[in-house]
């Protein structure tokens, strides 16, 4: 889940399909907990589809990903985490799940939609790919974070 929340995790670790990352807005703590990032969607060499994106964490397990400017605009991707195991257990297990909603008026949109059946092997070879790295990523944070070589 701190993977969705931190900013610049997609443009550092995924370079293969986030490019141009700037963070707009960062949460001001007083009830304000959103990022708010520009950011640019590989889909081949460099063709690419900037966004505006909006990070919040409605709950302790949850972050919501709305796209608010660009192609795809109003669609929300929300990731929850679901414990497996108890607090203490020694290796802790999650179920993350991860929920999207796509929807657009924009013509870009439509050009995907019909190109849908040739995309969806692309999307979710690339899907794979974030989430292989993605958890990777988590079990270094927490073996680091267990051996008391990273804050946090």
């Amino acid at each position: 889940m701190a993977n969705r929340l931190d900013s610049w995790h997609g443009s550092w670790f995924h370079p293969y399909s986030f490019v141009d990352l700037s963070v707009v807005r960062e949460p001001s703590g007083e009830g304000d907990d959103a990022f708010v990032v520009d950011v640019s969607f590989r889909v081949a060499g460099r063709v690419v589809v900037p966004v505006r994106a909006e990070f919040t964490a409605p709950g302790p397990r949850t972050v919501l990903m709305r796209i608010t400017e660009g192609e795809g605009a109003t669609s929300v991707v929300e990731t929850h985490a679901t414990p497996l195991t108890a607090p203490d257990h020694a290796h802790p297990r999650t179920a993350v799940v991860e929920a999207v909603v796509a929807a657009s008026d924009r013509r870009g949109f439509a050009l995907a939609r019909a190109a849908a059946p040739v995309l969806r092997p692309l999307m979710r070879r690339t899907a794979g790919r974030l989430w292989r790295d993605d958890l990777a990523y988590a079990e270094r944070r927490w073996t680091l974070r267990d051996t008391g070589r990273f804050p946090g």
